[in-house]
């Protein structure tokens, strides 16, 4: 799957990043997932939430 996600910042800027997710099957179920998008944007961007008052977005990853 390939798909485009943008959003507005609380800064005012645009956010755009493309996302390309492969996952594998099998016998019907989700096995694993690799996501791939370009991370540098994503950081500038959760930098600027985090900066206007939401901390979780650059909390540290949710690990099980």
């Amino acid at each position: 799957m390939v798909g485009d996600t943008t959003s507005v910042l609380p800064d005012g800027h645009r956010y755009e990043n493309r996302v390309m997710q492969r996952m594998k099957l099998r016998w019907g179920r989700v096995t694993a997932i690799e996501t791939l998008e370009d991370l540098q944007n994503l950081q500038r961007a959760l930098l600027v939430v985090a900066a206007a008052g939401r901390p979780e977005a650059i909390a540290p990853p949710i690990e099980d």
